[in-house]
């Protein structure tokens, strides 16, 4: 009976140890995250900013971003969530090319709902295109 419990403490201290290990292996990661994220956010010049619509969740669209190659951030300013491109090294037009493409068949949420149709407009544009305008 006194033995019984020493494979459960066993796997209970080899438990927290991957428990601790993981934390201190995710920290570095994260802080580089928060980083870059700071930075993106700082800029005023080289990041195309878009608004995102209410209900939809930013995340989807970063995650879309992402798996399209294009870095990009979250932010919040003056109460609206922005999504932040980061155009360093990139041609404008081509990149608000890819970026809408990539935003307009971003989901709902990151569940995979879909989103409803929607122009893509980001904020240093016109809400109205002319006409021929993609």
């Amino acid at each position: 009976m006194g033995g019984a419990g020493l494979p459960w403490m066993v796997f209970g201290g080899v438990a927290v140890v991957l428990a601790c290990a993981g934390v201190l292996l995710m920290v570095p990661w994260v802080k580089a995250e928060m980083r870059r994220e700071d930075e993106l956010a700082s800029r005023d010049r080289d990041v195309l900013a878009y608004e995102v619509p209410d209900g939809q969740d930013p995340s989807a669209i970063l995650v879309a971003l992402k798996a399209a190659g294009i870095e990009a951030a979250p932010a919040l300013r003056h109460g609206r969530r922005l999504v932040l491109i980061d155009e360093r090294g990139q041609r404008d037009s081509v990149l608000r090319r890819r970026a809408r493409r990539v935003i307009a068949r971003a989901p709902l949420n990151t569940l995979g709902d879909p989103a409803p149709v929607h122009e893509v407009w980001f904020v240093d544009e016109p809400r109205t295109r002319p006409q021929g305008a993609a």
